[in-house]
């Protein structure tokens, strides 16, 4: 019978689980077993010799608790075994020539940047790195990330009668409080949308959306009205604008808060930190591409061929990287606001393209 060929996906697929195996198989050594030369051999593989040395790293790099099964005698051997394995099948994958498929070398590659990056930035760039004058340079240039006034969120109906206003104010009143949800709401939109005389903010159920006491943007009259309201459902009684007569109904309020530069160091050390790393990678690739004799056929390139299909587009969904807001959301959604920076992940090793 002839001998069976392994396709080299899935001779990767096979070496990745016997490596995951073989890393899974770990234990603690005992006293005598410090004192050993780590470079002795517990057990050769043709020209492969595994030494004690191998077989403690490949332990020790796991967590106490797996360790802990390989304790004995029998549990030391059977991880050996587990190493002897991967390394026959291993040979017999470069005997077949599957150390030269391109889907290994790319994956040998990643693996060889992973390691560049690790020893060349990991080790050598640190959050304590960032310059404290631009930790102060950043947080006085982003205040609205720190420091926000309370808000308040409303609906208003517009009319230029007064007596209708009070009509509809009466109607508004006898509906029913609740929490600041799309439901709860509904009977306010209604009364906007058959009421009111404002073009503007009718077609968003009469939403002014978020505003402080002292925005420019919201007449002060409806500002002092909406600040008066003290639970939300309230509704305020008809107020004078240059427009007539506003009824404004309060939908959400939002809490300002107020964060000093020592709570909030460490998050911009981050996100700074994050630009620096990836300056300094930039530069590193930079000087390498300098180094080398590289050439780009723009006209080959043309010619290949993308196989359709929907999907995200590469960085895209990027942590932190937020779209500007659109129209604003009906009211009693959650809106966004600044709430500072998130700690930024530990670096990636660049993929094959």
């Amino acid at each position: 019978m002839a001998p069976t060929t392994l396709r080299p996906k899935t001779l990767l697929t096979a070496l990745a689980a016997l490596t995951l195996a073989a890393a899974a198989c770990k234990h603690g050594g005992g006293g005598e077993a410090r004192n050993a030369d780590p470079s002795q051999v517990v057990a050769k593989v043709d020209d492969t010799v595994i030494t004690v040395a191998d077989v403690q790293e490949r332990i020790n790099k796991q967590s106490p608790f797996v360790r802990a099964r390989y304790t004995s005698a029998d549990k030391k051997k059977e991880f050996v075994d587990t190493l002897v394995r991967f390394e026959v099948m291993a040979a017999e994958a470069a005997r077949r020539g599957y150390d030269k498929d391109p889907d290994v070398q790319r994956v040998m590659k990643q693996q060889m940047i992973s390691k560049l990056m690790q020893k060349d930035f990991e080790s050598k760039l640190k959050v304590e790195d960032v310059p404290e004058a631009d930790v102060e340079k950043y947080y006085n240039e982003h205040p609205a990330e720190f420091h926000q006034k309370d808000e308040v969120r409303v609906s208003a109906i517009f009319l230029k009668d007064k007596a209708k206003a009070d009509k509809v104010y009466a109607e508004a009143r006898a509906l029913p409080k609740g929490p600041a949800s799309f439901g709860d709401q509904k009977g306010f939109r209604d009364l906007v949308a058959k009421y009111s005389e404002d073009e503007e903010s009718k077609p968003r159920g009469g939403d002014l959306s978020f505003f402080a006491a002292d925005t420019q943007t919201v007449p002060k009259p409806i500002v002092d009205a909406a600040f008066a309201l003290k639970e939300v459902g309230d509704t305020a009684a008809p107020v004078k604008t240059d427009k007539g007569w506003a009824i404004v109904r309060l939908t959400q309020k939002r809490p300002g808060f107020n964060r000093p530069l020592p709570e909030v160091k460490r998050q911009i050390q981050q996100r700074l930190f994050r630009d620096l790393r990836s300056k300094a990678m930039d530069a590193f690739v930079d000087d390498l591409k300098k180094k080398s004799n590289i050439t780009i056929n723009d006209d080959n390139l043309a010619k290949v061929v993308v196989e359709g299909g929907a999907g995200r587009a590469p960085g895209t969904g990027i942590p932190g990287a937020e779209l500007p807001p659109t129209a604003a959301p009906p009211p009693g959604t959650p809106a966004p606001r600044p709430v500072g920076m998130q700690p930024v992940g530990a670096p990636q090793a660049p993929t094959h393209p």
